[in-house]
């Protein structure tokens, strides 16, 4: 009998999600667990493995693949250079490491680009034929699917929209890229900002509920952070000419406080040409968006058709 799922993984700074994947993108169960990836360079390894040896004790898969952040060439199985999310991981062999723990292939990408290629094939980008994902959260991830492809780039980094150079350069973006706009237009970086100008916030949604409240500071934060996502997200418009752009990430459930403000965005930098049929739609999938994708692409490695 041939296997019914794959086995999808994405690994967070925080978190490790795995879920058994169908051939069609449904999630058959799902598990989160610590990533343990502030401990050690082998401590996300070993989180792997124990949530795959809990998951295929369930059941045979056909395949594993594995979403992670940072620039990832694929091919290779390498994590390029550093990533702040994975402090003891640098030019690391993920691939061959993971082979030799798990004694099976694990297919890699970067994990943006997984939440891509799901809300693609099966989320709120389904049927189109480019589209874009954007991911807002702590910092802004991008991933683009052409023709049910993603575009990865010559080594693994097409997409990298959050580092472009249309910040103010206030504050300077761990990636070095002078007035990179990431620290405008993140979460993080609206906490940042906020709390600069001395408002007691814990996190984005606070600040979005000050804006909404009427506090001047907040809706001049918030104002700024639609007008430079808006300007980062439209670079790649102009760029790709996508008929979809997903906004997904834990900023985008602001709801209508971020979407109108950033389609105003959208429409001032945007080629009127490129706007044409495009359509701004809110993530489908949610956080299971990069387990459903490394299923996805589990399958693509399989042969599933």
């Amino acid at each position: 009998m041939h296997p019914q799922f794959t086995l999808g993984l994405d690994l967070g700074g925080t978190d490790l999600k795995a879920a058994l994947v169908d051939r069609a993108g449904s999630v058959g169960r799902f598990l989160s667990v610590p990533s343990r990836a502030a401990e050690s360079a082998a401590g996300p390894i070993e989180a792997i493995a124990a949530v795959t040896a809990t998951l295929t004790r369930e059941c045979d898969v056909a395949a594993i693949a594995l979403g992670t952040p940072g620039m990832v060439d694929a091919a290779g199985g390498v994590v390029t250079d550093r990533t702040p999310h994975l402090p003891f991981w640098e030019d690391f062999r993920l691939g061959e490491a993971l082979r030799a723990r798990l004694r099976r292939a694990v297919a890699l990408d970067n994990d943006a680009n997984l939440a891509a290629f799901a809300e693609h094939r099966v989320g709120a980008a389904r049927g189109a034929r480019l589209s874009i994902t954007v991911t807002i959260g702590t910092g802004i991830g991008c991933g683009i699917v052409a023709e049910g492809r993603l575009m990865r780039g010559a080594a693994g980094g097409a997409g990298e929209i959050g580092h472009l150079p249309l910040g103010s350069g206030e504050l300077a973006c761990r990636c070095g890229v002078e007035h990179c706009v990431e620290p405008e237009a993140s979460g993080s970086g609206l906490v940042h900002r906020a709390r600069a100008a001395g408002l007691e916030v814990a996190d984005a949604a606070a600040v979005y509920a000050a804006a909404a409240a009427g506090e001047p500071r907040a809706r001049a934060l918030v104002e700024r952070l639609a007008d430079r996502l808006g300007a980062a997200v439209a670079t790649a418009i102009n760029l790709l000419n996508p008929n979809v752009v997903v906004i997904g990430g834990g900023v985008s459930g602001a709801g209508a406080a971020l979407f109108v403000p950033l389609g105003g965005a959208i429409e001032r930098y945007a080629l009127s040409s490129h706007r044409r049929g495009l359509r701004l739609v809110p993530a489908a999938l949610g956080n299971r968006a990069g387990v459903v994708g490394a299923g996805l692409l589990a399958w693509e490695g399989a042969g599933a058709p």
